[in-house]
């Protein structure tokens, strides 16, 4: 999930037709490619349903189609399964006009109950419907061509989501049931041959897809493309120059400088696409709880918690004892002798002292440089200073000093002779362990002490999800528009009645906000909710909208929910056999689109010299 809302690169200046075919596309032929993960099971990897990170979207291109596709440019959503996109006066309700004349693989044919049944199938997954329930009310038919998605909130730039999230693929409801065990079944260019989950993916053309290029020419052109699974950004590298892999993904810093130089590669990164950067980040457990929207959903309840939720649905009042656990029932940290959750021990980054401590403790340009190589740029927030929404947010400085006394001031405070957190890493990654060296030495610096928990990606961002972490390496946010960012921001006034849209809980002080499903750092901030509202019912480009989104940066500053690092730069580099790889078309199969796009490439139109 944490992959859902990255997005796209463009070629850099210096090189801008690289990627770009010249000549007649050859036909045929069978592409290999190095991503970084795979998904745990491939039997859900449903279009909607699917959860997804940029490697998953990677394979997603090859098996669906989205619903829209960005512009060049990242500012408007093309057709693609849909034909066009029109909203009611306030936003609420977008119509959906979809293509006629489109199959999947199957043979069954693609129209209105599909997206319905799409929708309705990840709003019922327990985490994907997480991600939309607080967007999306319902998917409705209007008739056999055209859909109504209605909306929780007023929502201006809605339809760069059905082009840039998961909710954009479409596949066939024959998937959805819990029991199936076949292929995915997508309407894209390839279909399923065979996978080995964490190995390697292979799929082949599929004949019967209904695109065809700007000359009339069936797309796609490769008789095949397969996925290759490699973990280790060196590995990577290695399995490129060697010819194991014909293109691959890169996120490090060093291994892209290492592309630069490499014979028989081009490449290109996303370091001036039309679009805000992920940024790599540590995300802070700034409650010290396990998810408390969770416990609110009575999802804990299987070790004792208690939830509102049941009371709620019952039309009772919450007793306070289930209130009480719900706000601190899962408080406590993760215990470095055991390296798991531990309600028996104080948390650390729930308070704001010492996070701002850690923020001021890591030098960023020192990280910037010897973790990524000088590749990027430093972040101080959520957009890079070229981004309209940027405006100097604050982010604390850094100051070891400063920091350092306030360290000994919270040690004073609380009686306590040390302070200590556990980082959730990456295993099997090199660079995972040469950033986590950094950020012990900086932090041990000020007297806190950490401890490393290696994780495989899967395990780490459930274990985020769920809350049970203090403190782990992430990288996330970004995009052609900041509304991609709505959900992971969300909080919910914990002390409003469910019928205003609240949570019940009256026993919390007036004004407590808690931190919906997917706001994983848990900042519930009533601040940050008002100005994304705001900013979702203003029309993109406004000067409302603007000022709304870089109020949001400047709390981010304050409350230090993120220790911000740097960009991260998505590299994609193919050996010279690879044509047209930095290339993609919106359904016309002429017009350019926002490429790769979703940290990934569109696969139809390669093809190999």
């Amino acid at each position: 999930m944490a992959g859902t809302v990255v997005d796209g690169m463009l070629a850099n200046v210096a090189g801008a037709t690289v990627g770009i075919g010249k000549g007649k596309p050859k036909m045929g032929g069978t592409l290999t490619v190095g991503t970084l993960s795979d998904v745990p099971n491939y039997h859900i990897f449903n279009g909607s349903q699917g959860k997804l990170d940029a490697s998953g979207f990677c394979v997603a291109n090859a098996l669906y189609d989205p619903l829209f596709i960005m512009s060049e440019n990242g500012k408007v959503a093309l057709p693609m399964l849909a034909l066009s996109g029109t909203p009611n006066s306030d936003y609420t309700v977008w119509t959906i006009k979809l293509r006629e004349g489109v199959g999947f693989t199957n043979g069954a044919t693609f129209d209105a109950d599909i997206c319905v049944a799409n929708y309705t199938a990840a709003a019922a997954d327990p985490t994907v419907g997480l991600a939309i329930q607080p967007i999306i009310t319902s998917v409705t038919k209007v008739d056999a061509y055209t859909v109504a998605y209605n909306m929780v909130i007023p929502f201006a730039s809605f339809l760069v989501s059905l082009a840039n999230t998961q909710i954009c693929y479409m596949a066939h409801p024959v998937s959805f049931v819990p029991t199936y065990t076949g292929d995915p079944i997508g309407t894209g260019p390839f279909k399923v041959k065979s996978w080995q989950v964490g190995v390697e993916s292979q799929f082949v053309k599929n004949h019967k897809y209904w695109r065809k290029d700007g000359a009339g020419r069936r797309l796609p052109y490769l008789d095949g493309v397969n996925f290759k699974t490699i973990v280790d950004s060196q590995s990577r590298n290695e399995a490129l120059q060697a010819g194991a892999v014909d293109m691959m993904l890169q996120q490090t810093g060093t291994q892209i400088k290492q592309l630069k130089t490499m014979k028989g590669v081009t490449m290109i990164t996303d370091q001036t696409q039309p679009a805000d950067p992920a940024i790599n980040c540590l995300i802070l457990n700034t409650t010290g709880t396990l998810n408390q929207y969770f416990c609110w959903a009575n999802e804990f309840a299987s070790i004792g918690v208690p939830g509102g939720l049941p009371y709620v649905l019952k039309g009772e009042a919450i007793p306070t004892a289930v209130q009480d656990a719900d706000w601190l029932g899962t408080l406590g940290a993760v215990n470095p002798s055991t390296l798991m959750w531990d309600t028996t021990l104080k948390p650390v980054m729930n308070d704001l002292s010492i996070r701002q401590a850690c923020a001021m403790a890591i030098n960023r340009s020192t990280y910037f440089k010897i973790i990524d190589g000088n590749v990027g740029s430093v972040s101080d927030g959520l957009y890079r200073k070229t981004s309209p929404f940027y405006d100097n947010p604050g982010y604390p400085a850094y100051n070891p000093s400063k920091a350092k006394a306030l360290v000994q001031a919270y040690m004073s405070t609380n009686n306590l002779t040390s302070v200590g957190i556990v980082i959730d890493i990456l295993s099997d990654d090199s660079t995972a362990q040469q950033a986590y060296a950094f950020f012990e030495q900086q932090l041990g610096a000020i007297g806190i002490t950490t401890t490393p928990r290696p994780l495989v990606q899967s395990t780490l961002i459930n274990n985020v999800i769920y809350g049970e972490y203090d403190c782990a390496t992430w990288n996330q946010f970004g995009g052609v528009d900041p509304s991609l960012n709505y959900v992971w921001f969300l909080s919910l006034s914990a002390t409003a009645s469910p019928a205003a849209g609240g949570l019940g809980l009256t026993t919390l002080p007036a004004g407590t906000n808690i931190a919906g499903a997917v706001n994983f750092a848990h900042q519930g901030d009533p601040v940050v909710e008002a100005s994304m509202l705001q900013a979702l019912a203003s029309k993109p480009g406004t000067p409302i909208e603007i000022r709304s989104w870089r109020t949001v940066n400047s709390q981010f500053a304050k409350q230090v929910p993120y220790l911000w690092l740097d960009q991260l730069v998505n590299a994609w580099a193919a050996r010279d056999n690879v044509q047209n790889w930095n290339y993609g078309t919106a359904a016309d199969g002429t017009t350019r689109t926002f490429t790769p796009t979703q940290d990934v490439s569109r696969w139809d139109q390669i093809w190999l010299s």
